[in-house]
């Protein structure tokens, strides 16, 4: 027992039994262990680690891989803060097992040998994500990709380059300058009407922030790390006015559900306002 625990940590929480048994762990230790709690039996053939994510435990359970915006999610890259767990199967899968949460299913290759087989390639995750989001989702998710992964740039360009026409023109250019998924929705909604500004500026005293337009307006995407940093984010705000830039701060969800405030907000501070720095 002392050896299963470690070894399924070193498989990432998931490991078939062949891999188990070739590691040294006896079949009887795998029962008893499930028995006991230790470890889950995800399915025949398969066990995991308790810690292992729910939604690779609902892929592996109805017998695929995490793909589209839950590989991208696997992969770091931004994603929605809801969604489905997407999981791709089999091209000739014909009795796919229920799956024990709400779950979107793309048709693809089997599982493959060597790791990180339970997940989707950078490929065919990028190849699903322009196919199955909205445009906005799936470019926040590539902006991403762009910003962490710079070395896979050129490699994420051929891949798009690859797609069919109609899908491209659907998505808006790419930046590698926004961290997060709401910074991206915003740039893309605000270049949508003309309005672009330059993205993590670096500004002494106060440190980084969202976007700058026309060197004095600051605008903030505020997700859900700025929950517990109120009063830090205020200050911050204090020192950009005393310097003087205008600063405007956006929720999550006025962002995505009351996009019009937001825009009206940016609009009149640019029409009205008077540089003063």
């Amino acid at each position: 027992m002392p050896l299963l625990l470690p070894t399924l940590a070193r498989l990432d929480g998931v490991a078939e039994t062949r891999e188990l048994v070739r590691a040294g762990i006896e079949p009887r230790q795998l029962t008893i262990a499930a028995a006991c709690g230790d470890v889950l039996r995800v399915r025949r053939g398969w066990y995991a680690l308790p810690s292992t994510p729910d939604d690779l435990i609902t892929a592996i359970h109805i017998g695929g891989r995490l793909a589209c915006v839950s590989a991208a999610a696997h992969y770091g890259w931004a994603t929605p803060e809801h969604y489905a767990v997407h999981v791709c199967v089999p091209e000739n899968a014909s009795r796919l097992r229920h799956p024990r949460r709400p779950a979107v299913i793309h048709w693809g290759s089997a599982l493959t040998s060597g790791r990180p087989r339970l997940i989707t390639s950078r490929f065919e995750t990028v190849t699903h994500l322009v196919g199955c989001l909205g445009p906005e989702d799936a470019v926040a998710a590539l902006d991403s990709f762009l910003e962490r992964e710079p070395a896979h740039s050129a490699d994420l360009n051929a891949w798009l380059a690859s797609l069919p026409d109609h899908v491209l023109r659907e998505l808006c250019t790419l930046s590698s300058g926004c961290e997060s998924y709401l910074e991206s929705i915003g740039r893309q909604r605000l270049e949508r009407v003309g309005i672009v500004g330059k993205h993590q500026v670096q500004i002494n005293g106060v440190g980084r922030v969202d976007l700058v337009i026309d060197d004095w307006l600051v605008i903030e995407w505020d997700g859900r790390q700025h929950v517990d940093s109120y009063e830090a984010d205020r200050r911050r705000d204090a020192l950009l006015t005393a310097m003087g830039y205008r600063v405007l701060r956006f929720s999550y969800r006025l962002v995505l559900d009351e996009w019009h405030i937001v825009i009206a907000a940016v609009r009149a501070s640019l029409d009205g306002s008077i540089r003063t720095h």
